[in-house]
C-alpha cells in the first residue's frame, strides 16, 4: 500500500492589518484650551461691577413701582355676611387723576390654584372644542348619568364668579369697562374654541349631550361665548402662588375717561357669589396703573438693590482681605524655588 501522505492543514487568508486611526488634536486630545485662574484683579473689578451695575437697576425698578398708582379693597368679611348672590356695596375715593391705562383685578388669598392634582384635572383637547374628551379631569369628568362634564376638571368647576359694576357717586353713571386687551393672545387664538356650528346658530346645540360643572349655576352654552368667554379664560391660566390677582377688566378710555379715571368718589357693587370662608381665604378688589416696568411690586426692585449692595460690600471686605494678606502672582510663581 502506498505510504499515507500527510496534508498540511489549510491556512487562513492573511488578514490585512486595520487602518491607522487619524491622527487629529481631537482623537488625540491635543486642542487648545483655556484655564482662567481667578485673580483679585480679575474678580474684585467684576464684584464691584455687578454692584455698580445692580443698584441704579433697583432704584429704577422700585421708583417705576411707587409711581404706580393703586386701590386695594378688601370685601370677603363685609360681603359674606350676606345672602349668596345679593348685592355688596364698598365707596372709595380715587384721590388723583389715574393717567393712561387702568387696570380692574379680582384678588384671591390662600388658593392653591399650583396644587398638583388640581393644576392637573382638565383636558385642553376639550377646551378645543372637541366636548366628548375628558381624560385627566378626574373627579369631575362626566356626571352620574355618564354624559361628559363640559368644561371639565377641578380648575373650571371652582371658577370665579363674583361681578362687579363701578359707579360715580357724583351722578351714578357707571364707569365704562372693557375686556378688549385682557385676553393673552394665544389663549384667545390658540387654546379655546366651541365646538362648530354645523349650520345652526343656537349655541346650546353645541354642546347637547353633555353636563355642566357642579358648581356651575348653568350650563356652559347660557354665559356669553361659552368657552371663549373672557372670565372663563382667565381663570384657566392658574396662578402660580397662593395669593394672586388675574386682570377682570381694562377701562374704556371713551367720554369723560379718555384720560384715565379721574379723581373722585366712587361705588363698588358687587354681586357675592363666591364663598371663600369654607378655605379660610380672603377676596378683593385691586384698580390699578402700571409703569414702564410693570403693575406695583417693589420685590424685583429691592432684590437688585440687596444683590448690588451686597457685591459692593463683599468687593470691599476681599479688597482688604487682599491688602493685607493677598500675594503677587510673582511670588506665587516663586513659591517652591529656593531662595
Amino acid at each position: 500500500m502506498p505510504p499515507d501522505i500527510q496534508q498540511e492543514p489549510a491556512t487562513e487568508p492573511e488578514q490585512s492589518p486595520p487602518p491607522a486611526a487619524a491622527t487629529t488634536p481631537l482623537r488625540q486630545q491635543k486642542l487648545a484650551a483655556w484655564q482662567p485662574i481667578l485673580t483679585a484683579r480679575t474678580v474684585l473689578p467684576t464684584v464691584f461691577c455687578v454692584g455698580i451695575v445692580f443698584i441704579p437697576i433697583g432704584i429704577a425698578l422700585v421708583l417705576a413701582s411707587q409711581g404706580v398708582q393703586e386701590i386695594f379693597i378688601k370685601y370677603a368679611k363685609q360681603c359674606d355676611a350676606l345672602p349668596t348672590g345679593a348685592p355688596c356695596t364698598h365707596e372709595f375715593n380715587v384721590p388723583t387723576n389715574y393717567e393712561g391705562d387702568v387696570y380692574f383685578y379680582y384678588y384671591l388669598e390662600n388658593f392653591y390654584q399650583n396644587h398638583r392634582r388640581y393644576v392637573k384635572s382638565r383636558n385642553d383637547q376639550q377646551f378645543l372644542g372637541n366636548i366628548d374628551q375628558t381624560d385627566g379631569c378626574s373627579p369631575f369628568e362626566k356626571d352620574s348619568a355618564g354624559l361628559p362634564i363640559v368644561p371639565c376638571g377641578a380648575v373650571a368647576n371652582s371658577i370665579f364668579n363674583d361681578t362687579f359694576t363701578i359707579t360715580r357717586k357724583s351722578d351714578g353713571s357707571p364707569v365704562p369697562l372693557t375686556t378688549d386687551g385682557v385676553l393673552w393672545g394665544v389663549d384667545k387664538d390658540r387654546k379655546f374654541n366651541n365646538p362648530p356650528d354645523n349650520g345652526n346658530p343656537d349655541m346650546c346645540s353645541r354642546f347637547q349631550n353633555t353636563a355642566k360643572p357642579p358648581n356651575w349655576p348653568k350650563p356652559v352654552c347660557q354665559i356669553p361665548d361659552a368657552l371663549e368667554n373672557v372670565d372663563f379664560i382667565v381663570w384657566m391660566r392658574t396662578a402660580g402662588l397662593p395669593n394672586f390677582r388675574k386682570l377682570w377688566r381694562k377701562l374704556d378710555k371713551t367720554g369723560a375717561y379718555a384720560n384715565g379715571l379721574p379723581a373722585g368718589d366712587y361705588t363698588l357693587i358687587i354681586t357675592n357669589n363666591y364663598p371663600v370662608s369654607k378655605f379660610n381665604s380672603d377676596k378683593g378688589f385691586v384698580i390699578s396703573t402700571t409703569s414702564w416696568a410693570g403693575g406695583k411690586n417693589n420685590f424685583l426692585g429691592i432684590a437688585y438693590l440687596v444683590v448690588g449692595a451686597l457685591a459692593i460690600i463683599l468687593g470691599v471686605v476681599f479688597s482688604a482681605i487682599h491688602v493685607k494678606f493677598g500675594q503677587s502672582m510673582a511670588e506665587l510663581g516663586n513659591i517652591g524655588n529656593p531662595r
